[in-house]
């Protein structure tokens, strides 16, 4: 039955790439045949996925892949963020890049098809993960219905799916209440300020996760690591000290 389900899938892929071809978000080629499904095997080699030289803290790149990863960055020995630490499974460029935005601006949530395998492909990940709950930080309930999805929540799907045997659960304990601006062309100050206040705690869901879980913050990109600090901080009065934070890509 399975191979036969296996068939029917390929047949029905086939059928829609003669028709609708699917296209590398990086290069436009059409209907690759490498290991992702909107990365041509020519443009894999332009995804850097981080196996070495960040800080645990916040997951900035402070170093080359071959090196070793440091514990605090100059930056959160500073200033440290709320939550304890954080992994990022990319650097926010080349296909990378274009797979996030195409989720989060171009309205295609297929593309957490190849977020999830490179999830996958990310060293210690599902460890970190493991026996984890996911919150997705949320977007403005008007935002939301606009976009027509949190890319967030689609993101920790993936996480799911990448990783199905590893007691992952995903609750939407977080709501936002302040409609913030872009987040992309601010300083981290201005980030910081931008954000402030911006998240409150959804009491039903909150009261379903014990205060002795790991918790996982999770965004789609981490620039400053200002979004998903402020998330922490609102859970962390809550009584929660064990939060952490993933996010797809990490902004150099």
């Amino acid at each position: 039955m399975g191979a036969i389900l296996t068939a029917a899938r390929r047949g029905a892929t086939a059928l829609l790439d003669a028709f609708f071809p699917r296209r590398c978000v990086y290069c436009g080629a059409a209907n690759n045949s490498g290991k992702y499904d909107f990365v041509c095997e020519g443009c894999e080699r332009d995804i850097y996925i981080i196996k070495g030289g960040r800080c645990l803290r916040c997951s900035e790149i402070i170093g080359p892949n071959d090196s070793p990863n440091s514990a605090f960055c100059p930056k959160c020995a500073k200033d440290p963020p709320s939550f304890n630490w954080s992994m990022a499974c990319c650097v926010f460029s080349g296909p990378a890049r274009e797979l996030a935005l195409g989720l989060k601006y171009r309205s295609s949530p297929h593309l957490a098809s190849d977020m999830a395998k490179i999830m996958k492909e990310t060293p210690k990940l599902g460890e970190f993960l493991k026996d984890s709950v996911l919150i997705p930080v949320p977007l403005h309930f008007a935002r939301k219905m606009k976009r027509g999805y949190n890319q967030s929540e689609i993101i920790a799907n993936a996480a799911i799916r990448a990783f199905p045997n590893s007691g992952i659960t995903i609750s939407n304990a977080l709501r936002r209440t302040k409609r913030t601006d872009t987040q992309t062309h601010l300083t981290k100050e201005e980030r910081l300020e931008n954000i402030k206040g911006a998240f409150k705690a959804n009491n039903r869901k909150v009261s379903k996760i014990p205060k002795g879980a790991h918790i996982v913050i999770v965004d789609d990109v981490m620039t400053s690591g200002a979004t998903m600090s402020e998330c922490a901080r609102v859970l962390k009065k809550l009584g929660f000290k064990n939060i952490d934070a993933f996010a797809f890509a990490r902004k150099m």
